[in-house]
């Protein structure tokens, strides 16, 4: 009788044993697993984020009939959404890409006409030494002067006079490096404009619709400068030798809440006729006047030589964050239209016709995830 006990015993203590062994199996494939999964987790990643930003604005002689109370999407900024995202590749190399689609929050169009991400659309990659990416990305006075503006690229400021600081290049290579307080780029695009029927590279013509741009920008204590150039060509075989060259530097100086920026460009030759030199020179400051409210100003003067179609615009924004990702802001201009020059307050118009005066008004919400 004691021999099947003491069997019985040795079976249930050896189950018991067996039961053990697995447990601590299972716990070390799930241990495995988790970590695994963390550094999976850790090593890559994809991010969702955008902006919805819309307004009431009101903008004077907007037309032969008068003036235009509308809804306005990206005051202070464009709307938009992407993703973003990063691989570890090990070495301290990764991988990076971003899908940025631009849109207009008062209609729920695309924007940059049309294009599925038309802001941005890139791969590349990134190290120590910096990155290079591919695709549809800013061009460098885009990726430079944000800081340099005093309303920081919003419809009122330094776009109205030049759009092309806000511009972007399809068919892109780009190297940027950061290295303490110094920022270098450069890009080379083979087509700038994909939208533009053989407009593009076309066999056997590779001039058409080239651009090319380099620039850095560097900070030191309090205060920041940059250099930057940009050229492009035509996009058509008549208008390739067409050539648009931008020179454009600028200054910023920060001490506490207090900042102050002055900017210049110069323009020389123009894709369309007549062909022109013209020089833009702004002006402006900011104040933090609480952690919540903040208020930006600037002036921007546009002189074309040999000619009276000069401008001068002002350009006012306040803004205050009722949290982390939403605040509310007012945005005012006046543009002062000299000779024949048609240029409207608010970026992409519209403008009031040669020599017309303009103001605008803008009241609105921006909201960040």
């Amino acid at each position: 009788m004691r021999l099947p006990v003491k069997a019985g015993r040795r079976i249930a203590c050896c189950g018991h044993h067996k039961t053990n062994a697995a447990l601590a199996l299972a716990a070390a494939a799930t241990a495995v697993l988790v970590s695994n999964g963390a550094q999976a987790q850790q090593a890559s990643s994809v991010v969702l984020y955008g902006l919805l930003d819309t307004g009431i604005e009101y903008i004077s002689h907007a037309g032969p009939d008068g003036g235009v109370l509308r809804m306005s999407s990206g005051n202070l900024a464009g709307s938009r959404w992407g993703l973003r995202g990063k691989e570890d590749l090990g070495g301290g190399l990764s991988a990076v890409f971003v899908l940025e689609s631009g849109y207009n929050s008062d209609s729920g169009t695309s924007g940059q006409g049309g294009r599925l991400f038309g802001r941005q659309a890139y791969v590349g990659l990134q190290g120590h030494w910096g990155g290079i990416t591919l695709g549809r990305q800013n061009n460098t006075l885009y990726d430079l002067f944000v800081p340099f503006d005093p309303t920081r690229y919003a419809s009122y400021g330094v776009l109205p006079q030049d759009p092309h600081f806000a511009g972007r290049a399809d068919n892109a290579i780009k190297y940027t490096g950061k290295f303490g307080g110094l920022t270098v780029t450069g890009l080379y695009s083979s087509g700038y404009d994909a939208t533009v029927a053989n407009g593009s590279e076309v066999p056997g013509s590779f001039r058409i619709g080239q651009e090319m741009g380099a620039g850095a920008s560097y900070t030191i204590g309090k205060l920041s400068a940059v250099l930057a150039y940009d050229q492009r060509r035509g996009t058509a075989s008549a208008t390739q030798g067409r050539i648009e060259r931008r020179y454009a530097a600028g200054m910023l100086w920060s001490s506490g809440p207090f900042s102050a920026m002055a900017g210049y460009r110069f323009l020389q030759g123009t894709i369309a006729t007549p062909s022109l030199r013209a020089h833009l020179y702004w002006v402006g400051a900011a104040y933090q006047f609480t952690p919540a409210f903040a208020l930006r100003g600037g002036v921007y003067r546009t002189d074309r030589r040999d000619s009276p179609d000069d401008a001068i615009s002002y350009a006012v924004s306040a803004v205050y964050n009722l949290s982390k990702r939403t605040e509310l802001y007012a945005n005012a201009s006046f543009m002062d239209n000299r000779g024949a020059s048609v240029l409207g307050v608010a970026n992409a118009g519209p403008g009031g016709g040669a020599g017309v005066d303009q103001t605008g008004v803008v009241l609105g919400v921006r909201h960040v995830f």
